[in-house]
Order: structure tokens, then C-alpha cells, then sequence
């Protein structure tokens, strides 16, 4: 990853916690702070080292009253054979529905006669299938159950798990549920063809879930989710903006042709466009002055009326004290008061007015006297006469000038009634005569107000009219509005994410390349085995993709060196072939807890060297797994016979109603023993030569024996299958592997002579010499007895030293 520039904080963050889970994640985008929860610990699987022990199967398929195919638990190759109809599918079937509660013959199979068949005809009684289990590092066997009664269906039944002493308890399921969806241990016949015909997704994800890359691909899934979301708030609006432009430009609504101006603009003013949505602006074509109409003020009645009264009072109080002599009172009292002044001045003297009278103290208290009656009197006059001023101007003032909007809407509204009903109204504001305005007022309100009325009416009508056309298209604009503003948020958001999952991406897919070439190089190698003189080759194998759709494995094969064309011209045994250059693989990568693997039918559509070479894959893959093959086809016993491959090779036989017996017609210890009887009655060799052939058949046979009873003890009592190995490559004479079989103790070999004649008598032990001596020096005893002491000898010992 040296190539790549560094992630910003902000990606950073995002791979984290997408690498979390969703509500990791959803909580770093919504910008909430906080720790997550630790990831729940993993539910603990079934265990590690599982080998099968035995397949027990009754009334199921083909099998009527209950039958055991015995299978040794450790690796192996096992061959179960039989002619068609004979019964081995169903011990093959039945396994794997017992351990996966689950047939992929049955849950794909369109045949509904097979799914009504699924119980045997001669078996009217209980159904059952089960699997015996050695597992590492527990003590005993599991037996894994699944048993229907005469009136359960297929998917019903009871499902039961039990340990060695214990009851069977129900099965455990979740458990083994993701060992069994990753390691699948199981390929029938019908799966061989489907694994490369099937959905490329299929194959893809059984690939895939072996590559340990689940939260890395998880992650890049739920960024990829999250990327596409945002992707889309932040076009969505960019995708809708011209269709409404062209909509709202079309509307000769001023709000309208304001708005689409504002969307024209490479970056709209979406404040600007908020005001128009929501009615704060009103744009253009009139609709601000018929709103300026609708809102028009006129003094209320309540106003006028109060103004009047206060007028009203102001009259009446000047009636009240303007009389004919209140002017005469008026001068007669400045004069008095000037007339005082003087005396005040001058002091007595002659009236200087008629120059009779004279001014003396007399005159001056009476004066006094008739001077302030005078005074309150022209005072009285004074205050009303103020007061009626005031009133008159606080009514003239109602009468405002004609507004100039109505002048303004003359294009949208017939205004001439409320103009002039208005101008006769604001004549009043001119009247000098306090009563004739009085008279005035009260008639010209009310036809003003009138006329103003029916004009706030006709422009609200107006209004109505046009809010009904702009409504829809303010509702669209607030949407979109609504939307470029999640979108101006999300941009960054976005971008984030986009960069965080390319990192992911890219990270992935050398992840992907990395941990998928130790498969490919695998299946390679097997293809190179099973091809024989084909002339198809399989290069490299990678995935692609990792969406819903496009999920495949791509393989590169090709024919005579062209590439992309082999698929299409193999034949339907080549498929197999190379279906299984992909299985094996991935069924015993370390990482399974299963350490065999059953295959139902492979050799079908092969041609015979192809047959050799599926011989020598299994024989290979049976060195570390027990590998359990079901085959009709003699052609794959042929072949492990006559290539000398280790293996068990059963044949399943079915007679009448439905009794199927199974029986061992080959062995690895047959086979020992089968070779040194042809060793000993081959004409043409040496006589020594013979007697060592057949001494190291039988030695052969004896180690054969006693490691596979080794295998079973310890197995059994819970050892790891590496632990078991790594005792057996320490005991390096038959003697040591045999005691190791005997005593399960490498240190007493030394006390096995002595056992073997207790229990078996000195016989046991000759064998034991004679095999050792044989591999040494000639050996010059009778081969004839030699074959058939060690055929009792490992017999013994594959029976339980019973």
C-alpha cells in the first residue's frame, strides 16, 4: 500500500469504524462521540481434529432395517462401492443431513417423486440417519442424530447430539453453523457439476468465506452502501434542478421567474430561494404591492368615534362661554388692568379716560375685585378656545393624503372608487371650520372605508388566485431546496466515504490476491493430476467483485494455449475434474475443524486416466485427511488396486427388502497380505528375493494394523491428530508400533514379547521376529504359515485385542 497517498483523519475514522459495524459506523457519520461496545466475542465452534468414526443409517432412501458402514477415525482413503441402487448414496446422504440438517439433493431437487421417497418402503417404522465423531481434545465420540417418527415430515424429525456416557442432549446447531457454511466437508454428485454451471456467486462465496476476509469485506460493503445513499442526496438535487427551472420559468408568477433566475446561477442563493418557497419574498409581478393593498390602514370606526367625541366636547365648551358680551368682558378687563398698573405707579390721581372720577383706594379695591371676575371669565373663553384647536387638529390629522400605491396597482386593480372616496376623506385634513369638519367626517369614513374594503378584497382574491398556481411550485422549490441543502452538507461526507472505501477497496483486493494464491496454486497442482492427457489448462484463480450481482471466481483456463475458451468446449468429466481442483482445496485448509471430507460419486463422465489421477489426488489428500469416497464406478477400485494406493475400499450390497449389508473387500492390511500370498506363488523369483518380499508384506501389514489401532485410542481419548503423528514418527521398529497399538506406551516395547505369548501364545511372537528378520536377512521359515499368523496377528490387533 506504499502507493497510495495517506487517508485524511476523517477516512481514517470511517474504515474503523465500518470495520466495527453498522452502528460503528452510523454513529461516526452522524458525527456522535462516544466509544463503541467491544465486538462480541465469536460463539465457540465445534472444536478442532474432527474425524468420522461410522455413517448409521435406517429406513432411509434406499436402506431399510438399520445398518453401520464402519470408518476408521484418522486419515485415509476410503472407498465405498456398489452398484446403483445398492444403498451407499444414502449412507452418503444421510451423513450430511445429519451433521447439516440440510441435502442439497433435497433442497435443489425439482424430482418431487425422490422428496416423497425419502423413507424406506420395507422400513414403515422410524427413520433415522446418524454420524459417530472423533474430535481432538475430547474424550470419547459424539454420535450426531437426527430420527423421524412414522408421521414426521422430511424438515421435522428430532435432532440430538451425544458424548460418550452422556444423554443425548438436542443439537447444537448454532454452533456448528458457520464451521459448516465456510468448511463444508461434504460435495455430492449433484454439486460437482453446479459448482462451475451454478451462479457465479455461489462459487465466488464459498471461496471467499475461506480467505478470513469477512470484516475487511463487510467494512467495504456497508462504505459502499453508505457511499451510494449519499451519492445519491447529493445528485438529487442536481438531477431535478432543471426540470423545475423550466416549470417555475414558465409560471408568469413574479415568485416563480424569480426563483428559476436564482437556479440559473451556477451556485443559487438557496436563502434567497428559502424566502420565495416559505412566502418571505414575494418576487415580482405585482404580488409585493397587492400584499402592500391588502395590508392598507384607515383610522377604525372606534378611532374616528373617539376623535369625534373628543371634538364633540371641545364645541359644546366653547358654546358654553362664548356669549355676545364675553368679547366686551375681555377688553373691559385689560383695560382695568392696565388701569391698576398705573395706580400701582402713579398712585391716586384723576381718571385719565373721562378725567371726572378720581383713582383712589377706594377705587382701587373695587377695581381689583371687578378686574378678577373680568380675568376668569376671559380665561374660560382662552381654554376653550385652545381646546377646540387641538381636538380639530387631532381630527384633521385622521385624514391622511391619498397613498401612492394605489396609483402603483392601477395595472392590477381598479382603484378609482377607493381614490376617490380616499381624496375626498383627506379634503378634511384642510377644513378650517371646526363644525363643518364635524359634519364631514363621520359619512366620509365610512365611504372610504368601504371603497378600501372592497379593495383589500379584490387584491386578497387576487392573491388567492395566484397562491393557488405558485402553492404546487413553492412546495417542489422548498423540496428541492430542502434537498440541495442535505446535499451542500453530505459533499464533504461523501467525499469522505468515497475515500475511505476506495481505500478499502483496493486494500481488499491485495488481501484477496494474497491469501487466494496458496488455493490456486493447489488446485493447479491437483488439476495438473486429474487432467492426465487433457489438453485444458488451469492458470491462476482470483475473485472478482463484490456486490450483489457481481460476485464471480475467475479462472483462467484455456485450451491448447488459447485462454477463455476451455469452459465452453470441456466435457462433462472435465468439469468434475476441475470442480474438484477446486473443492479439495478449500475442504482441507488447516483452518477447518474437519479433517475428512465425503465425496458422493466423482469418477462419473471421467475417462479412465483421468480416473488414475483422481486415485492419486485422493490417495495424496488421504495422507493428512480421512477422505471418503462413494462411487458405483469400478473404475476408481481398479484403479487404487492396481496403482498400490493405501486404501479401505467397502462394497455395499442390497437384497430384499431393502437389506443392505456392507463388507470390507479391501484394506490396506488385506491388501499387504494379498500381495505376499502373489509374492509367494510368483514362478520366476529367487527364492530369497521372495522371502523378503513377503516378510516385508507382512511387516508391512503388521505396522499398517497397529497404526491404525494407535490412531483409534488416542484419537478417541482427545489427542490432536499432529500429536498423534508426531508419537508415531518417534517409534521407528515394528515392535515399537505395535506396542505403541498394544500398551498405547512407546517405552514398553520392551514387555511386549512376553504379553503377546500370554495372551496369544508364542505364534504372536514369531510373527513379530520373523517380520523384522525378513526386512534384514532372508527369511527361511514357511511363508505359507508366516501370511496366515500375521493375518491373525493384525486381525487381533483391528479388533480391539479382543
Amino acid at each position: 500500500m506504499a502507493s497510495d497517498r495517506e487517508l485524511t483523519p476523517r477516512a481514517a475514522e470511517l474504515v474503523v469504524a465500518a470495520c466495527r459495524g453498522e452502528s460503528a459506523l452510523d454513529r461516526v457519520l452522524d458525527g456522535v462521540v462516544g466509544d463503541d461496545a467491544p465486538p462480541d466475542h465469536p460463539r465457540r465452534g465445534p472444536g478442532s481434529g474432527i474425524f468420522l468414526s461410522g455413517i448409521r443409517v435406517k429406513g432411509f432412501r434406499g436402506i431399510g432395517p438399520e445398518v453401520d458402514l464402519p470408518l476408521a477415525s484418522g486419515p485415509g482413503l476410503t472407498v465405498v462401492t456398489g452398484r446403483n441402487g445398492s444403498g451407499k448414496s444414502s449412507f452418503a446422504e444421510g451423513a450430511e443431513f445429519a451433521l447439516t440438517g440440510d441435502n442439497t439433493r433435497w433442497t435443489r431437487s425439482l424430482n418431487e417423486v425422490w422428496r416423497q421417497g425419502w423413507r424406506n418402503l420395507h422400513a414403515p417404522g422410524d427413520t433415522s440417519v446418524a454420524i459417530t465423531l472423533v474430535r481432538a481434545g475430547h474424550e470419547g465420540a459424539t454420535t450426531i442424530r437426527r430420527a423421524w417418527t412414522p408421521g414426521d415430515d422430511f424438515g421435522g424429525g428430532t435432532w440430538t447430539e451425544r458424548r460418550s456416557g452422556d444423554e443425548p442432549v438436542p443439537f447444537d446447531e448454532p454452533r456448528w453453523r458457520a464451521a459448516l457454511e465456510t468448511y463444508r466437508p461434504f460435495l455430492p454428485y449433484s454439486e460437482l457439476g453446479k459448482s462451475l454451471e451454478g451462479k457465479p456467486s455461489e462459487l465466488h462465496d464459498a471461496v471467499h468465506s475461506l480467505l478470513g476476509l469477512e470484516t475487511i469485506t463487510d467494512a467495504q460493503n456497508r462504505l459502499a452502501e453508505h457511499r451510494k445513499r449519499l451519492a445519491d442526496v447529493v445528485a438529487r438535487p442536481h438531477d431535478r434542478r432543471a426540470k423545475i427551472r423550466a416549470e417555475l420559468a414558465a409560471s408568469p408568477d413574479g415568485r416563480a421567474q424569480r426563483a428559476a433566475e436564482l437556479l440559473g446561477q451556477d451556485h443559487p442563493d438557496l436563502d434567497a430561494l428559502a424566502d420565495l418557497a416559505l412566502g418571505a419574498d414575494m418576487g415580482g409581478g405585482g404580488m409585493p404591492l397587492l400584499q402592500q393593498v391588502t395590508e392598507l390602514a384607515l383610522p377604525s370606526a372606534a378611532d374616528l368615534a373617539h376623535c369625534l367625541e373628543n371634538l364633540d366636547a371641545a364645541l359644546a365648551a366653547v358654546t358654553a362661554v362664548a356669549t355676545d358680551g364675553a368679547q366686551t368682558c375681555l377688553r373691559t378687563s385689560e383695560v382695568l388692568r392696565v388701569s391698576l398698573e398705573l395706580h400701582d405707579t402713579k398712585g391716586d390721581q384723576s381718571c385719565p379716560v373721562c378725567g371726572n372720577g378720581v383713582l383712589d383706594r377706594r377705587w382701587y379695591v373695587a377695581t381689583t375685585r371687578r378686574a378678577e371676575t373680568l380675568a376668569n371669565a376671559a380665561a374660560a373663553l382662552h381654554d376653550a378656545g385652545t381646546r377646540l384647536d387641538t381636538e380639530t387638529a387631532a381630527a384633521r390629522a385622521l385624514c391622511q393624503p391619498v397613498p401612492d400605491l394605489l396609483k402603483q396597482v392601477d395595472g392590477f386593480l381598479d382603484t378609482e372608487a377607493a381614490r376617490a372616496a380616499w381624496a375626498s376623506w383627506a379634503e378634511c385634513s384642510t377644513s378650517e371650520d371646526p363644525v363643518r369638519l364635524r359634519g364631514d367626517l363621520p359619512g366620509r369614513h365610512a365611504a372610504v372605508l368601504a371603497a378600501v374594503d372592497a379593495l383589500r378584497a379584490v387584491a386578497q382574491e387576487q392573491i388567492a388566485k395566484r397562491d393557488l398556481v405558485w402553492r404546487p411550485m413553492a412546495l417542489a422549490l422548498f423540496e428541492w431546496h430542502s434537498q440541495a441543502e442535505r446535499a451542500l452538507a453530505d459533499q464533504q461526507v461523501l467525499a469522505d466515504v468515497t475515500e475511505a472505501e476506495n481505500w478499502i477497496r483496493r486494500t481488499a483486493a491485495l488481501l484477496r490476491s494474497e491469501r487466494i494464491a496458496p488455493f490456486a496454486k493447489e488446485s493447479q497442482r491437483i488439476w495438473q493430476r486429474l487432467r492426465q492427457q487433457s489438453n485444458i489448462d488451469l492458470g491462476t484463480v482470483h475473485l472478482e467483485g463484490t456486490g450483489q450481482n457481481d460476485r464471480r471466481v475467475e479462472l483462467d483456463v484455456s485450451v491448447d494455449g488459447m485462454p477463455n475458451a476451455a469452459l465452453a468446449v470441456m466435457s462433462q468429466g472435465e468439469l468434475h475434474a476441475l470442480a474438484l481442483a477446486l473443492f479439495l482445496p478449500r475442504a482441507v485448509v488447516d483452518e477447518s475443524p474437519f479433517r475428512f471430507v465425503v465425496i458422493d460419486d466423482p469418477v462419473q463422465a471421467m475417462d479412465p486416466a483421468k480416473v488414475d489421477g483422481l486415485a492419486q489426488v485422493l490417495a495424496d489428500v488421504g495422507l493428512t485427511r480421512q477422505v471418503v469416497v462413494f462411487t458405483h464406478d469400478e473404475r476408481l477400485v481398479e484403479a487404487v488396486r492396481r496403482l498400490r494406493l493405501p486404501a479401505t475400499v467397502w462394497e455395499v450390497c442390497r437384497g430384499e427388502n431393502s437389506l443392505v449389508q456392507v463388507r470390507m473387500c479391501d484394506d490396506p492390511v488385506g491388501r499387504y497380505l494379498a500381495d505376499a500370498r502373489a509374492m509367494r506363488t510368483t514362478d520366476d523369483l529367487p527364492d530369497e528375493a521372495r522371502a523378503e518380499l513377503v516378510a516385508a508384506c507382512c511387516r508391512a501389514a503388521l505396522e499398517s494394523a497397529g497404526d491404525t489401532r494407535f490412531r483409534r485410542i488416542r484419537l478417541e481419548r482427545g489427542q490432536s491428530h499432529a500429536e498423534v503423528e508426531l508419537v508415531l514418527e518417534q517409534a521407528l521398529t515394528t515392535r515399537q508400533r505395535v506396542a505403541l497399538a498394544v500398551f498405547d506406551d512407546l517405552s514398553a516395547n520392551g514387555s511386549l514379547p512376553a504379553h503377546l505369548t500370554d495372551v496369544l501364545g508364542p505364534w504372536a511372537v514369531d510373527v513379530l521376529h520373523a517380520c523384522r528378520e525378513g526386512t534384514g536377512r532372508p527369511y527361511d521359515g514357511d511363508l505359507r504359515t508366516l501370511i496366515r499368523d500375521t493375518e491373525r496377528l493384525t486381525t487381533w490387533l483391528r479388533d480391539g485385542l479382543k
